[in-house]
């Protein structure tokens, strides 16, 4: 009788550059899935406890319940069609909890490995950061709080060709200097800003144990909204100030009335994709940039917002969902 070895050898190595996720009714050849440009995240540990037994001199060690770190998934503004109704529940405090696996693939986008999440909630959403000197692309992160994520080691072999991760083809980039930003009321005076600052969405959660069930329940709090910094000429920057300076003296004019504010984005032929709108803006400071006798750069002033809320809109023809 002979005996058959097997070495690690024998299975196929991959690179981490071809993968794509699937989400719940949705499979990884759906239109629907964004595009995606990079995963991390989803591992699993446990703390470890330690006790002594008695007058025994011997500290005894054992795992305790298992933890799941947050997924982050990468990807272009121009791919979260996919996210659309998603994102549009997590913005509104609609925490829908979805299951999904994330798949990797070999060269030939075959599936050799996969992690599959259960009950997972949008827990954050990382805005880019517009700059009209940076002509890279504007990138979007959404981090997953699971409950539970399991490996596969052995993939399915299924053909996942048409399930790039991130394809440099299949994404209709935006670049980061490709936007415009207006507050109400002051849409002339926004007319040159020169950037935004990125942003991070947070919603923080509860962990609740019970019963005999080794993973916590993840409960949702409450969403923690950025503040909204941009950056407008020196030249442009007196009607902001002049605001400021009325409400550190008391004057109130636009009083409990939270204006709004949006930027939209273009595309690479300068057509209008879509907008991030804010609610509730409330400007509280207006602070010049450093002056440098060696700088050549332009002066700035840096203007702070305090906001109520976010919404990702796009043109309704183009069947984005309006917040």
């Amino acid at each position: 009788m002979t005996v058959e070895k097997h070495s690690f050898h024998d299975k196929p190595v991959f690179s981490g550059a071809h993968f794509c996720l699937e989400l719940d009714g949705l499979d990884a050849k759906s239109p629907d899935l964004p595009t995606l440009r990079s995963v991390e995240g989803g591992g699993v540990q446990a703390d470890v406890l330690s006790y002594q037994m008695g007058e025994n001199g011997d500290i005894w060690r054992q795992l305790g319940k298992p933890k799941y770190s947050d997924i982050k998934l990468g990807l272009g503004m121009a791919d979260v069609e996919g996210f659309r109704l998603w994102l549009h529940q997590f913005l509104t405090g609609q925490h829908v909890r979805k299951n999904g696996a994330i798949i990797a693939a070999d060269y030939n986008y075959v599936e050799r490995a996969r992690r599959e999440f259960k009950e997972a909630l949008i827990v954050g959403l990382g805005l880019p950061k517009w700059d009209a000197n940076d002509k890279n692309q504007a990138n979007v992160t959404v981090t997953l709080a699971p409950e539970r994520v399991v490996y596969r080691s052995k993939g399915s072999g299924g053909d996942k060709a048409e399930a790039r991760g991130a394809s440099e083809a299949a994404q209709k980039k935006i670049p980061a200097c490709n936007f415009t930003f207006s507050i109400d009321g002051f849409e002339s005076a926004c007319s040159r800003v020169t950037k935004v600052e990125a942003q991070e969405i947070k919603l923080k959660t509860i962990e609740h144990h019970y019963g005999t069930r080794l993973e916590a329940v993840k409960i949702p709090g409450k969403i923690e909204w950025p503040k909204l910094i941009f950056f407008v000429p020196e030249a442009d920057a007196d009607p902001f100030r002049e605001l400021h300076n009325k409400r550190m003296e008391g004057i109130r004019d636009d009083q409990g009335k939270g204006r709004g504010a949006k930027i939209s984005f273009m595309n690479n032929a300068k057509k209008d994709v879509g907008e991030i709108q804010y609610m509730g803006v409330h400007i509280f400071n207006v602070q010049s940039e450093k002056a440098d006798a060696a700088s050549e750069e332009l002066k700035l002033v840096k203007v702070e917002c305090e906001i109520e809320g976010i919404g990702l809109d796009k043109q309704v023809k183009e069947k984005w969902i309006k917040v």
